[in-house]
């Protein structure tokens, strides 16, 4: 596909949401391996008032050609944890936010406390985030949001005493 043609067809009525757009997701699938010149076409052709996050799901993206790439455009580098994972993944902030993707079909308290944790630095250097949870049938999601928010914001008070 060519970025200087779908680009504008993609990104055109976004605008409309004005500062309402938190940011565009644009995902790269598994079997798609690293290709630096299709990434620099399309972060090229990217309008820079709209915010871009991107997720690599082959692992031959994450090496740090790609994050400086992401970086001098301002696009955001998604964190996607997936239930096979053995850790979770490294947080790298290459653009003006974070954007993560908890996919994990269950999180106990301490593993949603160690998601606050991880990201208190980046917060308290001023940095955003945003942070998703996998939509399941039983409706786990908001209640993993609500437990992570409380999670920041009691170690964000303790930090304060």
């Amino acid at each position: 596909m060519d970025s200087a043609a779908s680009v504008p067809w993609l990104t055109g009525p976004l605008a409309r949401f004005g500062d309402r757009l938190g940011s565009v997701l644009f995902r790269v699938p598994d079997p798609v391996r690293r290709d630096g010149a299709r990434l620099a076409a399309l972060l090229a052709a990217w309008p820079r008032e709209l915010p871009l996050t991107v997720e690599f799901q082959d692992p031959s993206w994450h090496v740090d050609e790609t994050f400086d790439v992401l970086a001098r455009a301002g696009a955001t580098l998604c964190a996607t944890e997936l239930p096979d994972d053995d850790g979770p993944p490294s947080l790298r902030l290459t653009g003006r936010f974070l954007y993560l993707r908890l996919r994990r079909l269950a999180y106990e308290p301490a593993e949603i406390d160690a998601w606050a944790a991880r990201l208190i630095p980046f917060l308290e250097a001023g940095s955003d985030a945003f942070v998703f949870f996998r939509h399941d049938d039983a409706g786990l999601a908001p209640a993993y949001a609500s437990a992570l928010r409380a999670a920041v914001v009691a170690r964000l008070a303790a930090d304060e005493a």
